[in-house]
């Protein structure tokens, strides 16, 4: 099942898009199952103590390989073992649970060593990686109806059954657009964030200016925010390329944010960044980070088919989205 949410200021653009775009690239739909819903919480096998839940999605960029954000992961297991649960599918008849165990002995959970918590350049380091192994993980089949659980040969069995769970099972896979080498750019496609609770898939467009910013290796886009439990997931394009992960913005009591370099040092604060999105870019560390673990990783340069040069620097770029927040 799927929804569609179109954030309220763009209403004032639909006649204008309308006209400008008479017959839109349509939404390739299937390319949105990868994105998963995950639980992490600090445990270890034995005695699986719930402490504190952190609720988030991941994209599964490979069968066995999970991507989400750092932050999501990095409380639960950073130094602790942990738990993460992936919902792979659940319709209204079956639910198909995996659980991974994580700990510094048997490493499930993968940091991006660049990640540094409480600072507003992370958003630009903001990567994990969730491994997948079939033979360590621990499975839940559920039949929804009776609400007993099923083996693994009777879950098999009605998969056949349940097309659209079996669409949610199987999925994995996406084309990465590739940042590496862009200086600060323009994102041209409209921008997708898909969130996936219980099975239903929901969406929020982007249908603002996007930036890539060379200084903070991140995207930056006014004008829409996203909901509780979307950091880690996918930003696609509408056909289904994978343009970087949710992320956040850490802000001060009275709504502004500081960003930092790669020194630390405060290059810019923005008064009012409520209204302001950002999602980590697969930088050339991101995708190093990515290409050490995952096995066959599909990419495809930022430049020129999905971003234009921008010859706005970051202050200018940060002024014009704050124009457009503000006036949106």
């Amino acid at each position: 099942m799927k929804i569609f949410y179109i954030p309220l200021f763009l209403l004032s653009f639909l006649s204008v898009s309308f006209a400008a775009e008479q017959q839109p690239e349509p939404v390739n739909e299937n390319a949105f199952l990868i994105q998963k819903e995950i639980s992490t919480w600090p445990t270890d096998k034995t005695y699986d103590s719930q402490v504190a839940t952190y609720n988030c999605q991941a994209v599964r960029i490979h069968p066995n390989w999970f991507l989400t954000a750092a932050h999501c992961v990095y409380n639960a297991c950073a130094t602790r073992p942990c738990t993460v649960q992936i919902l792979l599918a659940q319709t209204s008849q079956l639910r198909a649970n995996i659980r991974v165990f994580h700990s510094t002995v048997s490493p499930s959970v993968y940091i991006y060593p660049g990640f540094f918590p409480g600072q507003n350049r992370i958003s630009g380091m903001d990567a994990a990686l969730i491994h997948f192994n079939p033979q360590k993980a621990e499975y839940s089949y559920i039949h929804l109806e009776s609400g007993e659980p099923l083996s693994q040969a009777a879950f098999e069995k009605a998969l056949l059954q349940d097309p659209e769970a079996k669409a949610q099972f199987e999925a994995a896979g996406a084309r990465l657009l590739n940042v590496a080498l862009a200086p600060t750019s323009k994102l041209k496609p409209q921008i997708i964030v898909p969130k996936t609770s219980s099975g239903v898939i929901s969406y929020l467009f982007g249908d603002s200016e996007t930036y890539f910013i060379e200084e903070l290796q991140h995207f930056l886009s006014p004008g829409f925010g996203v909901r509780p439990g979307n950091s880690g997931g996918g930003v696609f394009t509408r056909s289904g390329d994978l343009a970087g992960m949710v992320s956040s913005i850490l802000y001060e009591a009275d709504g502004s944010a500081s960003f930092q370099n790669a020194d630390g040092k405060i290059i810019f604060t923005i008064p009012d960044a409520r209204s302001l999105f950002t999602f980590t870019g697969f930088n050339s560390g991101i995708l190093n980070f990515i290409r050490n673990k995952v096995p066959g990783l599909r990419t495809i340069s930022v430049i020129p088919g999905f971003a234009t040069p921008s010859d706005k620097d970051f202050e200018g770029v940060i002024k014009a989205v704050s124009k457009a927040s503000v006036h949106l």
